[in-house]
């Protein structure tokens, strides 16, 4: 059994990105404090607004994203968590630059027999909180679920299949990792989502650029490069449409955690938890 983590208002509040290009706003605007590596993450303890905050880059995946999100509970005790990511549509109607306030985190393993191993249900008051702050900024945006899966889909078929079998918007690579250990502490979770890609995006395997570290690495550009050599200005724009999108996730971030550090705490950690297995 976990232990459950005493909830204090003067605890900071965790903020995880897969990689620097999420959270890289808020990493430029608060106050570092301190640094530090662990395993493949990168963790940055500072003060935003005065409210301390805990930024970290977890690398992309499961695994990387569980063990950052671990020792984030364990080291700083988080009065909350909020998970800032890219995401793939699955969804006709989910288009590329849309966000997406979760409402489930659904995770699979056994992505030929597409069986959710655990659904985790967000906390509607926290949904609602995150939702009346992007409507005050006339922030247009969509709720629905999201799976988190073990790779990057590129297929058009398969993500066909995955939103048509799971009725999911988007799929990623970290999320339900992060709801477990939240879960698991009882620690609010909020997680909000950009669309980088959709039904309308060439089917070519970016994954290919990530390395078991997590993170794109010069080798495994270098190699993607080499495969893709006929698609080079295809990869070139994808690659600055990341990038814009990601630094508009970064600013909404900001936003959202400008306009949560003057609530109570307690308005925030008074949350349910639901699973399903």
């Amino acid at each position: 059994m976990s232990q459950i983590h005493r909830l204090r208002s003067d605890s900071p509040i965790g903020i995880i990105g897969a990689t620097e290009i999420e959270i890289g706003l808020l990493k430029k605007r608060f106050e570092l404090i301190k640094k530090e590596r662990v395993g493949n993450a990168r963790f940055f303890r500072g003060y935003f607004s005065g409210k301390e905050l805990i930024l970290v880059e977890s690398g992309i995946g499961y695994a990387h994203a569980a063990n950052a999100c671990i020792h984030m509970i364990e080291r700083f005790s988080p009065a909350a968590i909020f998970s800032f990511g890219l995401a793939g549509s699955v969804d006709k109607n989910t288009k590329i630059g849309d966000i997406l306030l979760t409402t489930h985190l659904l995770w699979v393993e056994d992505m030929e027999m597409l069986k959710v191993k655990k659904t985790y249900i967000l906390d509607e008051n926290i949904v609602n909180i995150i939702s009346n702050i992007l409507d005050k900024y006339n922030l247009n945006f969509k709720m629905g679920k999201v799976l988190t899966v073990p790779y990057f889909i590129f297929k058009l078929d398969e993500r066909c299949r995955i939103g048509r079998e799971l009725s999911v918007k988007a799929v990623e690579m970290e999320g339900a990792a992060i709801a477990g250990e939240a879960t698991n502490h009882r620690i609010p979770l909020m997680a909000l989502r950009m669309i980088s890609d959709d039904m309308s995006t060439r089917e070519i395997d970016y994954g290919m650029v990530v390395e078991s570290l997590g993170k794109p690495t010069l080798k495994a550009g270098l190699r993607f490069s080499l495969a893709h050599r006929r698609d080079f200005l295809e990869v070139f724009r994808f690659g600055r449409q990341v990038r814009r999108l990601g630094r508009r996730l970064s600013e909404i971030g900001a936003r959202i955690v400008e306009e949560i550090i003057p609530l109570p705490m307690d308005s925030i950690q008074e949350m349910d938890f639901h699973v399903q297995q």
